[in-house]
């Protein structure tokens, strides 16, 4: 047992915890130096995992998946949601249930299952309907090195060959500026531009990239399903395409990609506004994909040095000079003594 829990550290679960034991009392709690934390990881991949090939069975207010620590009342056949105590009827396939024949989801070592669904054929089974494909949206900092662009671009196009074909992918890079790159117009580079020193809301990036719905009259069409004035999945065939259609075109763009042409003062860093990056991407996730599921790989050389979240001088100082952290740290002790020593030569 104890050669298992040293090669396999996670269990089936795949949660790993930075204490073994709870603390029982508020003082032990308080000697805990690391707080108490769980790293969970749902999709890791474990041969003991079984797969179910039936739906699985929710909560009526939370949609909880019924699972070993669910309360299960036989005779009435309903059971008890551990998490909101709702009590939910077994459906009528579940009629033979009986505490000599429970279904697999309520076996105590199967604390983590996986479900094999179909395609949706009446809408109660369209709740459990396949999941979309993944998304990852690859977020590049240009303020590098040419040398270092090469690495980071050869790295990328690894990573898309590697991906599964139904992937979406998406491309941003920024340096001084944001470039969104539109991966559906293949004849011609589309490029929009965001100002890297300022900080932009969700609404702007949306009229700029044209996926809200005053942008998408304004260009002479109107979609059906909006939502919230945004125009859902009307922008997933610009910006995100999947990894076996925008091969090619990733690769030439990335091919073409130069590093951040924005001059720099002697003594001081690149202007990367990595903030503006990221805002703009989780904007482009949010109005292309709404409620779903998705990845933003930022590719950073450094801090952010413009625009919102900029790292302030001292903080770049303690990071990137311990020699620096130290004379700080004496000079902060030494004004202390003196500050003591002066209220007790004025006081009473």
């Amino acid at each position: 047992m104890s050669e298992m829990a040293s090669t396999d550290p996670e269990g089936i679960d795949g949660i790993r915890m930075t204490w073994n034991n709870w603390p029982r009392s508020k003082l032990e709690a308080s000697k805990c130096v690391i707080p108490i934390a769980a790293s969970i990881s749902p999709i890791r991949p474990h041969p003991d995992i079984p797969t179910l090939p039936y739906s699985p069975l929710r909560c009526k207010t939370c949609v909880c998946i019924l699972n070993p620590f669910s309360r299960v009342d036989f005779a009435a056949k309903i059971w008890i949601c551990p998490f909101c105590f709702q009590r939910n009827h077994f459906p009528h396939h579940y009629a033979m249930i009986s505490e000599t024949n429970v279904p697999a989801e309520l076996y105590p070592q199967y604390t983590t299952v996986e479900y094999s669904l179909s395609a949706p054929t009446t809408p109660e089974s369209a709740a459990y309907a396949p999941p979309p494909p993944p998304v990852f949206l690859f977020v590049l900092d240009t303020c590098v090195l040419e040398e270092e662009l090469g690495f980071v671009k050869s790295a990328i196009k690894q990573a898309i060959g590697l991906l599964p074909d139904n992937a979406l992918v998406g491309f941003v890079s920024f340096g001084t500026q944001v470039q969104v790159h539109e991966l559906g117009f293949s004849d011609m580079s589309k490029v929009y531009v965001f100002r890297g020193s300022k900080d932009i809301t969700k609404e702007q990036v949306l009229d700029q990239l044209g996926l809200s719905v005053a942008g998408q009259r304004a260009a002479g069409g109107f979609h059906k399903g909006v939502q919230s004035g945004v125009l859902a999945n009307s922008g997933i065939n610009r910006f995100l395409l999947p990894a076996s259609d925008c091969e090619y075109t990733l690769d030439s763009l990335l091919d073409e990609l130069q590093a951040d042409q924005w001059p720099v003062q002697p003594g001081n860093r690149a202007l990367r506004c990595t903030g503006v990056a990221l805002n703009v991407a989780a904007g482009l996730l949010g109005a292309c994909l709404p409620g779903t599921g998705a990845r933003i790989v930022a590719l950073v050389g450094g801090p952010c040095t413009e625009g919102p979240g900029t790292v302030k001088l001292l903080v770049l100082l303690i990071c990137y000079c311990p020699f620096f952290l130290i004379i700080f740290n004496s000079f902060i002790q030494l004004l202390r003594t003196y500050t003591m020593q002066t209220d007790t030569r004025h006081g009473p």
